[in-house]
């Protein structure tokens, strides 16, 4: 009987002990958990066109004190044209929407949409370094990556008039890159129509 009440004492002074740490424990798995899901992706995405392939999907997140601020993951495909194969292509994206006009509660127009992007094209048709087949300095640029630049518009349609309702957004942008840009300088013959491009696309965001 005294062996037990002896457990029954130091059970007693160390339950506060016990609870503690589990508590503790507890909020750290909590907080973990947290950091772990903001990396997961928030948004998906599937656009046309863009000089990043025909078709890209894409997957990220949006962030700031108003969303403003979006950063997506692109893989896309080139299809085959004549000889040459299909290309696979990876984009990396950023978008900044410096504001949105609130139409209802469930319908959102954002004006302007900005940002700029790197595209890297995989396949033999396409390099880094210029292969030995040609001269030397005949091209003085990769063919396989590309720096981008674009605006757009948006238009977004939220399930549901809560912060964390899924919403739906249609968008088009218009885009140039590097090599177009230096293309044209100095080059007349170039018109602002020849260096843009055009493209489309569809954002789903998760929650």
């Amino acid at each position: 009987m005294k062996t037990l009440s002896t457990i029954g004492i130091i059970f007693l002074f160390l339950l506060p002990a016990l609870t503690f740490a589990q508590a503790v424990n507890d909020e750290k798995v909590e907080k973990y958990q947290s950091q772990w899901n903001k990396l997961m992706p928030r948004q998906a995405k599937l656009q046309f066109a863009g000089s990043m392939g025909m078709f890209s999907l894409g997957s990220g997140w949006y962030y700031g004190k108003n969303s403003q601020w979006e950063t997506d993951l692109f893989i896309g495909f080139i299809p085959r044209i004549d000889d040459m194969k299909g290309h696979l292509t990876m984009t990396l994206k950023q978008t900044y929407v410096p504001f949105q006009i609130k139409f209802s509660e469930t319908v959102r127009f954002e004006p302007l949409t900005g940002g700029a992007y790197i595209n890297k094209i995989f396949g033999p048709y396409f390099w880094n370094r210029l292969p030995d087949r040609y001269p030397k300095n005949y091209y003085f640029w990769a063919t396989n990556t590309r720096f981008n630049v674009f605006l757009g518009q948006a238009i977004s349609f939220r399930q549901g008039k809560n912060l964390t309702a899924r919403s739906w957004s249609f968008y088009y942008e218009v885009n140039t890159n590097d090599l177009y840009f230096i293309s044209a300088i100095g080059n007349k013959t170039i018109k602002i129509t020849d260096i843009l491009n055009l493209s489309f696309g569809l954002r789903y965001r998760l929650f």
